[in-house]
């Protein structure tokens, strides 16, 4: 696991990002929540990724786990990109960048 790789993440969340994920074996779990529950005011939710894989994600309100748990899987359209987006904190002119670049 990537320790500075989440507390980085936390520390983007808690100053305004709405969530932040990272794949993570099994095994660092508690590791994982360990540094999230140090760096303080923070929720976290756990996917199953593959075998002994997960998708750990920190985020601060807890309206955003309704988000995360609707959020598209494999985005396809113009709306999944465009929630994903905001769900991991870009600006709008880089999702219309992106959306632009990748979906036309």
């Amino acid at each position: 696991m990537n320790r500075e790789e989440l507390i980085t993440y936390c520390q983007l969340v808690k100053r305004g990002k709405p969530a932040a994920s990272i794949p993570l074996q099994e095994k660092y779990l508690e590791d994982a929540f360990k540094i999230v529950e140090q760096e303080g005011d923070l929720l976290t939710h756990i996917e199953q990724l593959s075998d002994g894989w997960l998708t750990f994600w920190v985020y601060r309100y807890p309206h955003i786990l309704e988000i995360i748990k609707n959020s598209p899987q494999a985005p396809s359209t113009v709306y999944d990109h465009w929630i994903l987006g905001k769900l991991f904190g870009y600006e709008e002119a880089a999702i219309q960048d992106f959306i632009q670049t990748k979906l036309f």
